[in-house]
């Protein structure tokens, strides 16, 4: 999913480039790419500890990243026996319990039919009525294998029922790994640090200039120019953040419908409601991150109804719902 989220690094005052970097008042920060995506975490700590940081990260991609072939849930995907790490276990267990409190809304056997709908924001053809039809009926077909009552974790094994289901992590899995680098940070006594991977939050303690993390959202723009335009900008700490967006990539059918990049692993089909973009705080950045998905599919009357039902969760900003349904 689309992450619109920016963390506004430039308020703590300091010019970074990239890698690593220390300033006089006692940050530090450490830059790269993990998950096919970059990272960037800011930690006040008088002991560098990037390579500790880099050390979990590579780890880690090499667990549960879908980019990186040699990781275990590629191998898996390719029909290799592979024991689970206990990383990889945690993101599937929590998979499947968010799996089973959605009703199958959240599910990370949902790629096969992503790959079939081919959303690309550099490109966006539009589609005759026939070819969404023709789609559609392909989409069914897929639906047969996809579908997480199709897997199964059987001790350190995680089991494939269907030789063609793929699985693919990364709607939770990303969160996970920024709480698992903010662990590596905590263990080593830091209580100020911002960690943030793909647009993806975990926040503590205090920026550079002494107050909460101030975090800029996209505004949602559907022109493909390069600008970027923030909606708001919050402030946060001692908690997780992520943001998902759809207005980027979709596709438009010839009759005016516009369908959106996210896609209802029940009907195999994208989703059609107006949400653009949704913000979430929550205790950890996995469920967040996770939580964020199921909303996007569901629409924002359903998510606002829901997350009003809890604590846990709060929505810190919906933008530009237009109702197309």
């Amino acid at each position: 999913m689309k992450k619109e989220l920016i963390a506004l690094c430039a308020i703590a005052g300091v010019a970074w480039g990239c890698g690593t970097g220390q300033t006089g008042d006692g940050y530090r920060r450490d830059t790269g790419m993990v998950f096919g995506t970059t990272y960037n975490i800011i930690y006040r700590c008088a002991v560098d500890l990037n390579d500790s940081i880099r050390e979990a990260l590579r780890g880690y991609d090499g667990e549960v990243s879908t980019y990186n072939r040699e990781s275990v849930i590629s191998r898996i995907n390719r029909g290799e026996t592979v024991l689970m790490s206990p990383h990889l276990r945690c993101v599937m267990e929590m998979a499947d319990r968010f799996n089973k409190e959605s009703g199958g809304v959240f599910d990370v056997t949902v790629s096969p039919l992503v790959k079939l709908w081919r959303f690309n924001t550099a490109q966006r053809d539009t589609l005759t009525v026939a070819e969404y039809d023709s789609l559609c009926e392909v989409a069914d077909s897929i639906r047969a294998f996809v579908g997480m009552d199709k897997i199964r974790i059987s001790g350190d094994t995680l089991i494939r029922l269907d030789e063609r289901v793929q699985i693919d992590p990364c709607a939770i899995a990303e969160g996970y790994g920024i709480d698992l680098a903010a662990e590596v940070l905590k263990r080593n006594g830091v209580e100020d640090y911002m960690v943030e991977i793909g647009g993806e939050l975990n926040l503590r303690g205090k920026n550079p200039q002494g107050g909460r993390w101030r975090i800029g959202i996209d505004k949602p723009r559907t022109e493909i120019d390069g600008q970027r335009e923030m909606a708001k900008i919050i402030e946060a700490t001692d908690c997780g953040i992520s943001t998902s967006g759809s207005y980027r990539q979709y596709r438009v059918i010839e009759d005016g419908r516009r369908i959106q990049h996210t896609i209802d692993p029940r009907t195999g089909r994208p989703v059609s409601h107006g949400l653009q973009s949704i913000t979430l705080r929550g205790p950890r950045t996995a469920v967040t991150d996770a939580a964020c998905t199921v909303y996007m599919v569901l629409g924002a009357e359903e998510a606002q109804k829901q997350i009003a039902e809890q604590d846990s969760l709060s929505i810190e900003l919906i933008v530009n719902i237009e109702d197309k349904e």
